[in-house]
């Protein structure tokens, strides 16, 4: 494509998304709350909006999915992050579903759980996604122990097991126990000391990342292989 079509075709896809995002803050006033939004939420919502379309401005147009971008299914999305965006105070968390906005102009993200995983994303802090993250990355590492479950069973791998997996990361025990307890009941870790064994050895020592809490990284980092 020519150099100046693609500069022109850029500027107009940019004002069609600008216009369709203004009406989407502006429907967030009038549909999600009924008319009542703080001035410190609209600030918030227009701010993330902004942000996001200077990101894109600033993004390789080559690398972005236009059609998709203007698209209903993008405003959607777009909708459900805003929607969550001006009912938190938490920047990492608003830089969060920044890049996953970033990354769906990309690499449009097809998923039946995308809704969940935005309420997920909403909902854990970044110290637990620094966690599910560490399980993932020594996964592999892990599952190459020999015969890690027979020496669980022993009463012999705890120790080895914690120090692999997790070690506690840095975090106080029981802030670390917290944050476990939460990443499971989210099914995004699986304790399988309890799975396999009955609960006949000690919680949170054999612990591994789920398929669907992999699922959960790929949708919030935009990994390539998702």
């Amino acid at each position: 494509m020519d150099l100046d079509v693609k500069f022109h075709a850029k500027q107009f896809g940019m004002a069609l998304l600008e216009a369709t995002l203004s009406r989407t803050v502006v429907g967030i006033v009038t549909d999600t709350i009924f008319g009542y939004l703080t001035r410190v939420k609209m600030e918030r919502a227009q701010g993330f909006t902004g942000g996001f379309l200077e990101d894109i401005k600033s993004s390789d147009p080559d690398k972005i999915d236009w059609e998709y971008l203007l698209s209903e299914e993008f405003l959607d999305s777009f909708y459900s992050v805003l929607r969550r965006v001006i009912n938190t105070t938490t920047e990492e968390k608003i830089r969060r579903f920044k890049k996953i906005l970033l990354n769906e102009a990309t690499r449009p993200y097809k998923s039946d759980f995308k809704e969940t995983f935005l309420d997920i994303a909403f909902r854990i802090n970044e110290d637990q996604i620094q966690i599910l993250k560490h399980f993932w990355n020594v996964k592999d590492d892990c599952e190459s122990e020999d015969n890690s479950e027979q020496r669980v069973v022993d009463g012999e791998g705890a120790e080895a097991s914690l120090k692999c997996k997790a070690n506690l990361l840095g975090f106080d025990e029981a802030m670390y126990l917290f944050y476990v307890q939460d990443l499971i009941s989210k099914s995004l870790l699986l304790d399988e000391a309890i799975a396999l064994f009955g609960g006949r050895t000690k919680p949170y020592i054999n612990l591994r990342i789920t398929p669907f809490g992999e699922e959960f990284l790929r949708f919030i980092e935009g990994s390539p292989d998702q």
